[in-house]
C-alpha cells in the first residue's frame, strides 16, 4: 500500500467523521414519518465510509500506487482546480440565490468545462436539477 493511498484513505475517513459525528444528535424524524435533519448526512457519510473501506482493501490487496500522474492527468489539472472553485463558488452563492437557478447554472457551467456537447449539456442540466429539486422536496421534505 501506498503512503499517498493511505493518507488519502485516513483523509476521506476523518472529514467523514468529522460530518457525521454531529449528525447523530440531530432529531431522528418527525412524527408524520419525514427524515429528521440527520438522516441525508448520516447516509452519505455511511456511503463514503463504506467506500473508503474497499479502497483501503484494495490498496492492501493490490500494492498498486493510484497516484501516479500521467499526461493525461496533468493536462486535466486545471479542469479539476476549476471544478474545485466552482463547487465552493456554488456553496456560497446557494445562501443568496435559489436552488433551481442557481444549479442550472453549475450544471451547464460543469458539462461546459468538461467538453459535453449543448444539447447534452440543456437535457442533463434541467433532468438533473429536476430530480435532485424533487428528492429533496418531495421524498427527504427539504425546502430547497
Amino acid at each position: 500500500m501506498s503512503k499517498d493511498g493511505l493518507m488519502f484513505v485516513g483523509a476521506c475517513v476523518i472529514v467523514t467523521l468529522f460530518f457525521m459525528i454531529p449528525a447523530f444528535s440531530f432529531p431522528g424524524g418527525t412524527t408524520d414519518g419525514a427524515p429528521g435533519p440527520g438522516y441525508f448526512p448520516i447516509l452519505v457519510c455511511s456511503v463514503i465510509l463504506l467506500l473508503s473501506t474497499i479502497l483501503f482493501i484494495q490498496y492492501l490487496r493490490d500494492h498498486k500506487k493510484y497516484f501516479q500522474q500521467n499526461e493525461t492527468q496533468k493536462k486535466n489539472l486545471p479542469k479539476l482546480l476549476i471544478a474545485i472553485g466552482a463547487i465552493i463558488l456554488y456553496t456560497i452563492l446557494f445562501m443568496f440565490i435559489p436552488f433551481i437557478p442557481l444549479t442550472l447554472v453549475f450544471m451547464v457551467f460543469l458539462n461546459w468545462l468538461f467538453g459535453r456537447t449543448w444539447r447534452f449539456n440543456i437535457i442533463f442540466s434541467v433532468v438533473f436539477t429536476g430530480v435532485i429539486y424533487f428528492v429533496f422536496n418531495n421524498l427527504l421534505h427539504v425546502m430547497l
